[in-house]
């Protein structure tokens, strides 16, 4: 069960992760232009991936009772213990997925003609919400819960999130520039 979970967790992140990165590289490069349209279906993956991260939690884990997901499991003994960091986790990861939702949501053209193209483009733009929302949920998961584990996944996070911070930097720091001159 934990495979599958990381598994489709892991998907869902790299999904988001690329998702991200394709703006920012869009605007530092012409050659990335062609990628923005991949954006709509990759969120929509991205999205689908992280239902059945969400699904497979609660078939193997939550057994369909939403109270283990605020208070959580004890690894050793299955029984209900609180664990604050835990709970914190799962509600921002939570919400993420409820962000996710709507993204995907209105991620077609139908959404676009009822919403208009610049209140459609105003919500996919806040994308950034989301992305904040899953690193500090999944640096939860890797980082704080059960500490002592390595996981493998710790290092090409770090790297990709600090790509993304150095990617939008660079962006704002170029449109700066471009709007002295």
């Amino acid at each position: 069960m934990h495979a599958w979970n990381r598994s489709y967790a892991d998907v869902s992140l790299i999904l988001l992760f690329i998702t991200i990165i394709i703006g920012p590289l869009s605007r530092l490069n012409n050659l990335f232009i062609r990628f923005l349209s991949w954006r709509r279906e990759l969120g929509i993956w991205c999205f689908i991936m992280a239902l059945l991260h969400v699904y497979v939690l609660f078939q193997g884990w939550f057994y369909w009772e939403p109270i283990r997901l605020i208070i959580g499991v004890n690894q050793e003994t299955g029984q209900l213990s609180f664990d604050p960091g835990f709970t914190l986790a799962n509600l921002v990861g939570a919400v993420g997925l409820a962000y996710l939702f709507l993204l995907a949501l209105i991620s077609n053209n139908y959404a676009i003609k009822i919403l208009g193209g610049r209140s459609w483009d105003y919500l996919q733009k806040k994308s950034g919400t989301l992305y904040i929302l899953v690193v500090l949920h999944t640096a939860f998961f890797l980082f704080f819960f059960r500490l002592g584990s390595y996981n493998w996944v710790q290092k090409p996070f770090l790297v990709t999130v600090t790509v993304i911070l150095v990617l939008q930097w660079a962006v704002f720091i170029r449109s700066v520039y471009q709007s002295k001159n």
